[in-house]
């Protein structure tokens, strides 16, 4: 049996460790989550805009002929993960103004 570098180790480690830390920079671009958002909201989406983001969710907000909505949307290692084809988010959106309801 070959003997293994002692470093082997560490750096599989640190190259697993960049590779997720670089998912979490991953945000949505405006295209996407503008078909997102005709899909959640089941209208044509004319405009996206004042698009920010965290590190976890991109926030932005989407203009339709009924009016605006506030939306959010996962971003970070879960677009990562969507962008392999495995999980597709789906923004949540409320008409501008509404009140959130929590139940």
């Amino acid at each position: 049996m070959k003997p293994r570098h002692p470093l082997l180790k560490p750096i599989l480690t640190l190259a697993a460790l960049a590779t997720l830390a670089g998912c979490q920079t991953v945000k949505p671009t405006e295209d996407t989550l503008k078909q997102r958002s005709e899909i959640a909201l089941g209208v044509p989406v004319t405009k996206v805009s004042n698009v920010r983001n965290d590190s976890t969710l991109t926030y932005f907000t989407a203009t339709t002929a009924k009016g605006e909505y506030d939306c959010q949307m996962p971003s970070g290692a879960i677009v990562a993960v969507a962008g392999m084809g495995l999980y597709d988010p789906t923004p949540s959106c409320l008409k501008e103004g509404q009140p959130l309801i929590l139940r």
